[in-house]
């Protein structure tokens, strides 16, 4: 083994490594053990600590108030705990919700629907918003092993892990944030009002009639179709409603 000095380029050669700086440059490796420390409850800025050293394949050797051995390979260096922690700045998107919808590809053998939700009848996303909205408003377990079946076909499991339940909480948090630049029209903020509960069939009804222009007996064929084409359809016809609504307020 090969101790190396505290000298400032020995400092630069340990921490110069490449970093993913957002979300949608994490490895499917990475990722999960990202989310493996978040589901833990570990605050963002510590959890970016232990993914520097995972990502950057170093291992604390020693540790004391100001300085930290560490390993790479044969190699160990010593470093200011501040060098450290100015490396692991690199990885502060850990502290923002994910700008891109990110999620384990597949569960225990089982393969997740497209992150964008592309080839996913409207029916299923649908109800999996329903599901997340419901979820957060009021936790409950079992509103999950529905949301993990929809997500990962054939997913059975009578029970959801913190793992998988925290993976695919981040994974609809992006695709809503996603969603809101893809569909500006259609996912336009608004102001909740915390005394008013969300009407979630309200909306979701609201939606499909608006696809099927009243004709019930479209209702089936909306809800199979593609939830990007439905989702287009809906971004077009709020703009449409928000320009003609313009031309009545100058009128």
């Amino acid at each position: 083994r090969k101790t190396m000095p505290a000298s400032s380029s020995d400092r630069r050669d340990a921490l110069a490594v490449s970093m993913p700086t957002t979300w949608s440059e994490l490895t499917e490796a990475q990722l999960l053990y990202v989310i493996g420390l978040l589901a833990m409850g570990m605050p963002a800025e510590r959890a970016q600590v232990y993914a520097f050293l995972r990502f950057a394949g170093l291992g604390i050797v020693k540790a004391d108030a100001d300085t930290l051995i560490l390993r790479r390979g044969g190699d160990l260096c010593r470093i200011a705990r501040r060098d450290l922690l100015l490396g692991a700045m690199s990885l502060d998107f850990m502290q923002e919700p994910p700008d891109v919808p990110p999620r384990p590809a597949e569960w225990q053998g089982r393969k997740a629907v497209d992150a964008q939700m592309h080839g996913v009848p409207f029916g299923h996303y649908l109800q999996i918003e329903n599901y997340m909205q419901r979820y957060i408003a009021q936790p409950d377990d079992a509103l999950l092993l529905p949301m993990a079946a929809l997500l990962y076909p054939g997913y059975s499991k009578k029970y959801v892990p913190p793992l998988l339940r925290y993976a695919m909480l981040h994974w609809l948090t992006g695709l809503k944030l996603f969603f809101a630049r893809a569909f500006p029209d259609l996912y336009r903020p608004v102001k909740a009002d915390a005394d008013e509960p969300a009407d979630l069939r309200g909306a979701m009804l609201a939606q499909v009639r608006a696809l099927t222009a009243g004709d019930v007996t479209k209702e089936q064929t909306v809800l199979n179709v593609d939830t990007w084409t439905a989702l287009d359809e809906l971004n077009a016809k709020a703009r449409e409603a928000r320009e003609l609504e313009k031309i009545y307020k100058k009128h």
